[in-house]
């Protein structure tokens, strides 16, 4: 799946986004994380790919005094009896506290982010995000990490030692909140395994058996129920003293998430690529949204439920009723290209692209209202990438991308096609059409030469073309011949109701990776704990 996420900021707030964000206190200065500046040619009206990330002082240290570290931590197994009460998880062991020194916590997102393989496939898939304009092509994904995760990590729960750390350097009362959303998935760890739980494989016999599922997919529903459940409990830890729940208050719910995706007072995720921004909330504003439908149906639905039966994909998480009556989204396979790719070029990346990333995909390319609108008519999508050997070639030029997505209604591809083409210009340099002629792009029952839209641009050509089944197909950056084999297998290989899955997906391992959510989710932690008490005058 394709990557992302969505602060959006300055930009088409609706009444309710504006209200909420007046509701959220901006951090001290102190406090302040790295500022990304946008570029002077920056186009809000259509993504934000100019993004230019700025370092900034480090925030002045404030230790716990020992008082508030022995309240602290005495209050996790008081925190942990609540929790359980509001979730219906059952506590089966005690959860240990330490304090951790921002030494030590640097150290740690080091070490973490070395070892993560999500973070790890997240950096070589750069040069794919990079391909498809969704990051500018001199974005350092790995310094904005860094920076993400060091200025932004919070207390946190560590399901190897299964013990909570909290910092040294923010008072009690500040910690508090994340207390409540990090000692949730101790009790989701202690009753469901959480590590094994959050990364679902698919059973397969031999190579060539069919998936059963998209497991990047699976994996981003997952993190979605996990961290949705986390912020409920959050809201309702904070809301403990008025007498209402997220349940019996759902207006709350609407809150929260507008508040997410406003203006935060956080320049760096504020500023950061649509698509990074998107993909970071995900999880914790579509997964709250996700989780607040579910307790319209119960407790038990909402948290032991949605772990027995987790959703498949970003589609079910987007779209409950599909959840709840359990009809699972179509998929594309991708053939074997090897032959086809011919001995100029190299296989490089592949995988799917879910409802999310088209989501995503779509307001970089267009706008807010179009990409809610596509993302709904979105019924599969496959990406592959290859490389050229040519050792001239560098960067994005480098990379030849196939991309075939398939949607609800003729109209709404041929929509997908001229989105996507009209925003070729701002992903490459001297982009002109092409006349076509005669057309060789897959079996015949699979393609209208007349619905073939072609350019010319400083990386190659781009061919998108309308297929049968409501599908669009497009190649970006490989020679003429190479592309037209491409395009031809891989349209044999997905007739219109071809049913199967392919496991990869481009934009989820920033979704899935669970050392990046630690340190969002100390920010959205911060802003739902400001809004909360600005909104309810009694909650401390």
């Amino acid at each position: 799946m394709l990557l992302c996420s969505s602060i959006l900021i300055g930009v088409g707030y609706s009444a309710a986004q504006q209200t909420a964000t007046l509701l959220v206190s901006q951090p001290d200065a102190q406090n302040q994380t790295p500022v990304a500046e946008p570029s002077p040619a920056h186009d809000q009206a259509k993504g934000d790919i100019g993004i230019q990330v700025q370092q900034a002082p480090p925030p002045a240290e404030r230790k716990i005094t020992p008082e508030e570290a022995r309240q602290l931590f005495a209050s996790i197994d008081e925190t942990l009896t609540w929790l359980s009460k509001d979730t219906g998880y059952a506590i089966k062991q005690k959860v240990k506290g330490e304090l951790a020194s921002r030494e030590q916590v640097a150290k740690y997102v080091d070490d973490r982010l070395n070892d993560d393989e999500d973070a790890k496939r997240l950096e070589r898939s750069e040069i794919v995000l990079k391909k498809f304009g969704l990051l500018p092509r001199d974005f350092d994904l790995h310094a904005f990490l860094i920076q993400l995760l060091q200025e932004q990590v919070a207390g946190y729960y560590d399901v190897k030692s299964k013990s909570m750390y909290l910092l040294d350097w923010l008072s009690a009362d500040s910690q508090k909140p994340v207390l409540a959303h990090e000692l949730t998935h101790a009790l989701q760890d202690q009753n469901f395994d959480l590590k094994t739980w959050e990364t679902p494989k698919s059973a397969r016999h031999s190579d060539k058996e069919v998936f059963t599922f998209d497991e990047d997919e699976a994996a981003t529903a997952r993190s979605a129920v996990a961290e949705g459940q986390g912020m409920v409990t959050l809201v309702d830890f904070m809301l403990r003293g008025t007498g209402h729940t997220l349940a019996d208050a759902p207006q709350v719910a609407t809150m929260m998430r507008s508040s997410m995706t406003g203006n935060s007072g956080f320049p760096l995720l504020e500023k950061a690529p649509l698509m990074i921004r998107e993909s970071l909330v995900f999880p914790y504003g579509d997964g709250l949204a996700f989780e607040a439908a579910l307790l319209e149906k119960g407790k038990d639905t909402a948290f032991s439920g949605a772990f027995r039966r987790p959703p498949q994909n970003t589609h079910e998480v987007l779209d409950v009723a599909s959840y709840l009556k359990a009809t699972p989204a179509r998929w594309l396979v991708l053939p074997d290209l090897h032959n086809e790719l011919g001995s100029a070029y190299e296989k490089y990346d592949e995988g799917s692209i879910g409802q999310l990333d088209t989501r995503i995909l779509v307001e970089q390319y267009a706008d807010k209202e179009a990409a809610v609108k596509m993302a709904e008519s979105w019924k599969g999508g496959v990406y592959y990438a290859a490389g050229n050997k040519d050792s001239k070639l560098k960067g994005s030029a480098r990379i030849g991308l196939v991309y075939l997505s398939r949607w609800d209604t003729e109209d709404v591809a041929d929509q997908f096609a001229k989105i996507y083409a009209d925003y070729l210009p701002k992903r490459y340099s001297k982009v002109s059409p092409i006349a076509v002629k005669e057309v060789r792009c897959g079996p015949p029952e699979s393609c209208d030469a007349k619905s073939v839209h072609a350019f010319a641009t400083g990386e190659g050509e781009v061919w998108i073309q309308r297929v049968e089944g409501s599908g669009v197909l497009i190649s970006e950056g490989f020679d003429v011949a190479t592309a037209s084999k491409l395009r031809s297998q891989v349209l044999s290989a997905n007739p219109s109701k071809v049913v199967q899955v392919q496991m990869h997906s481009l934009m989820s391992p920033l979704r899935t990776s669970s050392v990046i959510q630690e340190a969002v989710g100390r920010i959205l932690a911060d802003r739902i704990s400001e809004v909360i008490r600005n909104s309810f005058p009694t909650v401390n």
